[in-house]
């Protein structure tokens, strides 16, 4: 098929070369000599070799001419895979811009060779083509239509980022994006070095609408050094306490690795260092204990050391460190002396004791544990605020009164799907498990309990568990019965006791369990934020302070001095209930420290994604074998990176060119042209003449 038919009219010029050999025509005639003796040596041409000789020269005229004019027409094998259809072209170009493209490439770096392929893609297409380009980052700015001019500019601007996308959810918003546009012909390239952790082939959309394109460039399979998570032991964080944070690494290589360094740094400072041994292609965990100087946040990071991959490195946190918890006792009767010594006069603690019917219901929301004690009914707006409280996050303890009203009791812990008190028990039955493991003990016991004195309960409730409750038993009784039971419930706790904390119906309030039990209730009531954020999630994240009335807007401000982060910027802020949340939408690039201000200030540590750790990344045989297994055959896989886009895209829009075939017959034509004339030229030389 000749793509530019009309200079076949160049063909009339093989009269020129016909014309000019007419006209070189000529006859023999006879020379006497007088003497030959000379002549001996001379290689005479007959008539019939120079006939043929000049025959032959005017053919490769002939022929050089044919094939010049052929090659102007670009004369193609038409291409059975993906011709182009009528209509307009949209191009969709995926650029993979994650920190594992950061390492080696032909162009110095795979995401430098990324962008050389993008602008090869590019120059394959008419300057008409509306394209799109699209990186992980996906902000809204990248879903509009591009010019070539324009997509050459925004590859330029292309950098490594802290964002991972899963390649199925690139797909999808590519097959999405270009089903918008009225066109005949939809292209869809994604560029990526393929790691395994992030490629999910198996889960690639499929639209015959879409010819989509997988261009492997080659992972660097590095070996790596990841620091994968870190982990806290304390319920609470308060001055003078000592806390250990168990740090796990993972060694993503064939080699083990001995006495890998483990640093801790609260804000600039180091506090602890140690060291792990890694075993070949697995993980260990260390621990770093320190104890907290003073009443601020809780801000720093641990790190390691490795090359070249760093960016998996480090692991901020931020923590709020509590002065004091605020708790409320309502009373039904008397102040419980039991309660009071053990909360009044803490450090850690503020105790606040109301009766019932002097309550201040605008002071309840400032604690953080309220603690029901022993009353004769619970009032339906009290039951409404106490659910509120609880959903909101706060933790309630419930010890009801000997004879209680128990449908209102029921009532309130029904709204907290927690289990309904029964008929009152009056006899003593002994304990028969606690569970020890529950987070209430934690560090409490240490080595064998066999010897744990358990309580008595002489008088109590019996608790059947409501429709749906998923309520823990902490303690039991020998009867099967719970003695105390842990409801969660939304974002806060339900905690119930079956009997009164009085000596007349138990000696729970006399063993050394109670302390830890009731003081651990108040510590876990505190909020306990995530440590840290990763950079590549765009979920809401939960703010554990809310904004005050009529306070300016609040803003994210870098807390170390040392991080890339751009100026402080004021974040979406929004609200769902009584919970507030911030979206990060990709405003932040940098991991790190921050704070939210202005008072109550709160802090948030954001970390690059661990998905990247794992360098080792599909094969092309690999690819092809996977698109092949799951049958998606609207996704083709290109050449070798070391090939051109650009040739590959035409040749298989527009078919196999063979002008450069016609240009080298052409070449090859002149060549023999030349040797035919030069060659009787060459023995004339040695001391022929021709007659």
């Amino acid at each position: 098929m000749l793509t530019h038919p009309l200079f076949l009219i160049g063909l009339s010029a093989i009269a020129i070369p016909i014309i000019i050999h007419l006209l070189q025509l000529r006859r023999y005639r006879k020379v006497y000599f007088s003497n030959v003796d000379m002549l001996d040596e001379l290689q005479s041409e007959n008539r019939r070799q120079h006939n043929l000789r000049k025959l032959l020269i005017l053919a490769s005229r002939i022929l050089a001419i044919v094939c010049l004019v052929l090659a102007f027409c670009q004369p193609v094998i038409p291409s059975k895979q993906s011709p182009l259809e009528s209509g307009a072209t949209v191009v969709s170009i995926y650029l993979d811009n994650s920190y594992s493209m950061e390492t080696g490439g032909m162009e110095g770096s795979l995401i430098e060779t990324a962008k050389q392929k993008a602008r090869e893609i590019a120059a394959a297409y008419d300057p008409g083509t509306h394209f799109q380009l699209l990186t992980n980052n996906m902000d809204g700015s990248q879903f509009r239509w591009l010019s070539r001019e324009e997509l050459l500019q925004a590859v330029d601007l292309v950098e490594a980022g802290a964002v991972t996308t899963p390649l199925s959810v690139t797909a999808a918003r590519q097959n999405q994006f270009l089903l918008s546009a009225t066109a005949g012909n939809r292209h869809a390239y994604l560029i990526s070095d393929f790691q395994r952790s992030t490629s999910d082939l198996s889960q690639l959309p499929a639209d015959s609408a879409v010819l989509s394109t997988l261009i492997p460039l080659g992972g660097s399979q590095l070996a790596n050094i990841c620091l994968d998570s870190l982990s806290f032991n304390s319920p609470a964080y308060f001055p003078g306490a000592t806390v250990k944070i168990d740090a796990r690494l993972r060694n993503l290589s064939d080699k083990p690795v001995e006495k890998q360094p483990l640093r801790l740094f609260i804000g600039n400072r180091q506090q602890a260092v140690t060291s792990v041994d890694l075993p070949a292609n697995g993980s260990a965990t260390a621990t770093l204990t320190f104890t907290i100087q003073n009443d601020s946040l809780l801000q720093g990071h641990v790190e390691t050391t490795d090359y070249p991959v760093t960016f998996d490195d480090h692991l901020f946190f931020s923590l709020p460190v509590t002065s004091r918890i605020p708790l409320l006792v309502i009373s039904g009767q008397d102040e419980n002396p039991f309660l009071k010594k053990l909360f009044n006069g803490d450090s850690l603690t503020r105790y606040l004791q109301m009766p019932y019917n002097a309550l201040d219901y605008a002071r309840i929301e400032d604690n953080r544990l309220i603690i029901l004690d022993q009353l004769h009914a619970i009032p339906s707006g009290l039951a409404r605020t106490l659910t509120q409280f609880v959903a909101d996050g706060g933790t309630l303890l419930v010890i009801p009164a000997p004879a209680a009203e128990t449908d209102s009791y029921n009532q309130l812990l029904a709204s907290l799907q927690a289990p309904q008190l029964g008929s009152w028990q009056k006899r003593p039955v002994r304990t028969r498990s606690i569970l020890l493991t529950h987070p209430l003990y934690q560090g409490v016991f240490q080595g064998r309990n066999e010897d744990l004195e358990t309580p008595t309960f002489t008088g109590f409730y019996s608790l059947s568990p409501n429709a749906g409750t998923v309520a823990q038993p902490i303690i039991e009784l020998v009867d099967g019965h719970p003695a105390l039971t842990l409801t969660p419930y939304a974002e806060g706790r339900l905690y119930l006791f079956a009997s009164p904390l009085t000596p007349e119906h138990t000696d729970f309030i006399h063993q050394a369990l109670f302390v830890p039990t009731l003081y651990n209730m108040a510590l876990f009531s505190s909020p306990h934020p995530l440590p840290y954020h990763s950079l590549s999630s765009s979920a809401p994240i939960p703010l554990s302070t809310k904004p005050r009335n009529n306070e300016t807007p609040r803003t994210l401000t870098p807390s170390a001095p040392d991080n890339n982060q751009t100026t402080p910027f004021i974040p979406d802020i929004r609200h769902s209930g009584s919970r507030w949340y911030m979206l990060p939408h990709g405003e932040i690039k940098q991991a790190g420290t921050f704070l939210l201000s202005p008072a109550p200030t709160e802090g948030l540590a954001f970390n690059y994604s661990r998905d990247e750790s794992d360098l080792t990344s599909y094969s092309r045989n690999e690819i092809k074998q996977l698109l092949n297994t799951v049958g998606l055959t609207t996704y083709t896989l290109s050449p070798p990176a070391t090939k051109s886009m650009t040739d590959f895209i035409r040749n298989r829009s527009q078919g196999t060119p063979l002008w450069h075939w016609f240009i080298m017959l052409t070449l090859l034509s002149l060549l023999v042209e030349t040797l035919l004339i030069r060659l009787p030229a060459a023995k004339r030389g040695r001391g022929s003449a021709e007659v």
